[in-house]
């Protein structure tokens, strides 16, 4: 069976997953839309990050924080980065 390429919608979310991965802080929506665009070379609207992590966090793989002010603070599901709490459901 021939290896079947990711679809736009999984590359983001691998590539939202290694940036989250490569860090041990917590990481605004903000800035995992710039990562993405600095180290991959994909123009990508923020819109796009938010809902595919959310897709993440449904699936247990990464986890949304509290933080200072109205941004979305995101780890890797488990971590404890700064500067945000876990959230629970």
């Amino acid at each position: 069976m021939p290896a079947t390429n990711p679809t736009p919608a999984e590359r983001l979310r691998l590539r939202l997953l290694s940036a989250l991965s490569g860090t041990r802080r917590s990481m605004t929506t903000a800035q995992l839309r710039d990562h993405v665009h600095e180290h991959f070379g994909e123009p990508v609207v923020i819109e796009a990050v938010y809902r595919n992590l959310t897709v993440l966090e449904r699936r247990g793989d990464v986890q949304r924080c509290d933080g200072p002010g109205r941004d979305a603070y995101w780890t890797t599901a488990g971590a404890t980065g700064r500067p945000g709490r876990s959230r629970r459901a």
